[in-house]
């Protein structure tokens, strides 16, 4: 983990970041909200931005905490100049989801969570109707119908689902465009279509599934249950490489880029935008992997990207304390950063 961290607040229109200048104005929080750290963000065609954040940090959904402190995430929208609009979708005293991690909007305009800690994948309209709910809401497991932490979701070209469940799981899992369980592809390894960690996911052009696939056991005893984690996961691969694996549409191997430390993923036209030694941005050709551009420190931990139809990039950031920065609305918890002009 990272100590120090340099991202600028300033909106100076000289930063050397490949032409990308960060607002330091972005976002204009309300007064009154409250969050811990950002965890999801997505653009909609209007170029609305939403960001999903941790309200209340999901440690306190260990049962040896206090009851009455479970996760809670909510789902907060704002325009590219940083004034709120609102909060999305109906509203209830536990939100959207027990530990938010990422949020996405797909081609059709229907939106989707993945809830870390409440083990679930739901759809919505974008009016906030609850369509679809993958897994069991705070059950975790290992079959058709439970997952154990997962972290990121796509929806392919011929309508099936892929969860990736990811946290304390290690596998991909396919559902029809209705919820219907597939197959599952992956298992703990480190073989082609083996994964550790798949943290997140995305799919190019060509409808290949990237997986970004880290180290680590993410054993996380003050967030999960006796049981929750396998005993072969709390042992530390020293031999282990982070790395981006590609897959077919159906889940088998192609091959796998080693050249970056993947923490997040997105795609736009034939790039692929990932997250190389957390903080760092790295542009990808989507069939070689060469690396086309950098963007350097732009966040603390990218662990979600969005761009929008402007190119305005936005990251979402967990955990700001690892960079002795605050948590909440004072802290760098979302970050837009342009090749506009910030004039005033």
């Amino acid at each position: 983990m990272c100590t120090s961290h340099d991202v600028d607040n300033s909106t100076e229109s000289n930063d050397p970041r490949d032409g990308y200048q960060l607002d330091g104005n972005w976002p204009v929080y309300p007064a009154d909200m409250q969050f811990e750290m950002g965890s999801g963000i997505a653009v909609d065609k209007q170029g609305i931005v939403y960001l999903f954040t941790r309200d209340l940090e999901h440690w306190a959904t260990h049962p040896l905490a206090m009851k009455d402190k479970m996760g809670k995430s909510s789902i907060s929208m704002f325009t590219r100049e940083g004034q709120y609009l609102g909060k999305w979708g109906p509203s209830d005293e536990q939100g959207f989801a027990l530990g938010a991690h990422t949020l996405y909007i797909e081609k059709d305009g229907m939106f989707w969570t993945t809830d870390r800690d409440g083990h679930t994948v739901k759809k919505y309209t974008p009016e906030g109707e609850l369509l679809l709910t993958l897994g069991t809401f705070g059950e975790w497991g290992n079959d058709d119908s439970h997952f154990n932490g997962p972290t990121a979701v796509l929806v392919q070209e011929n309508g099936n689902i892929v969860v990736a469940d990811g946290y304390w799981n290690s596998r991909l899992v396919w559902y029809t465009a209705e919820g219907e369980f597939i197959k599952s592809v992956g298992g703990w390894g480190r073989g082609p279509a083996e994964f550790n960690t798949p943290h997140a996911m995305a799919q190019d052009s060509k409808g290949r599934i990237l997986v970004a696939d880290l180290c680590g056991g993410n054993f996380h005893d003050y967030m999960t249950k006796p049981g929750q984690i396998e005993a072969h996961r709390t042992q530390a691969d020293n031999d282990c490489v982070h790395r981006i694996q590609r897959l077919t549409p159906d889940g088998a191997y192609i091959d796998e880029w080693t050249h970056i430390t993947p923490l997040s993923l997105a795609t736009y036209g034939d790039r692929v935008y990932a997250s190389d030694k957390m903080s760092d941005l790295t542009i990808l050709h989507e069939d070689t992997g060469e690396v086309l551009g950098r963007v350097e420190k732009i966040a603390i931990y990218i662990h979600q990207l969005a761009m929008d139809q402007h190119g305005d990039l936005y990251t979402a950031s967990v955990y700001p304390e690892h960079a002795g920065e605050l948590r909440g609305p004072k802290g760098p918890s979302h970050r837009r950063w342009t090749r506009a002009s910030l004039a005033a």
